[in-house]
């Protein structure tokens, strides 16, 4: 019986980890545009790539160079992707799972998922950096 709840305890606690993952990696094709759109239009020139909800993330900020969605091979989703440099001046290229980059508004940090009232939990509130 012991043993049963135990498992029962890991595996909760598994699942709830898995929760949080990839929560606005595969988005619609709107959602993408729309990123997009936001990011052109507001002239957004850096980011903060961190996911809260992990263990260990360190912020990590980002001068954003490029912003573009790809298609999902053989799914009906899309993926935003960021290209741009780190503080050392490193390239990075990767797709982004929108909870967890964070954008300067009114003096502060927030989700992207949260600004564009995408469905997320960017497990932290704003912040400053």
């Amino acid at each position: 019986m012991q043993i049963k709840r135990i498992l029962l305890i890991f595996l909760l606690f598994v699942s709830v980890k898995f929760v949080y993952a990839d929560q606005l990696a595969w988005i619609t094709e709107d959602q993408a545009i729309q990123t997009v759109d936001y990011f052109k239009e507001k002239k957004i020139k850096n980011v903060i790539l961190w996911c809260a909800c992990c263990d260990n993330d360190e912020k990590m900020k980002i001068k954003v160079t490029r912003i573009y969605y790809k298609s999902i091979e053989n799914q009906p989703y899309f993926q935003v992707w960021i290209e741009g440099k780190d503080k050392d001046g490193k390239k990075l290229k990767q797709g982004v799972d929108l909870a967890y980059v964070h954008i300067k508004k009114d003096g502060e940090w927030h989700s992207v998922g949260t600004v564009m009232g995408f469905q997320c939990d960017p497990c932290t509130k704003s912040f400053k950096f």
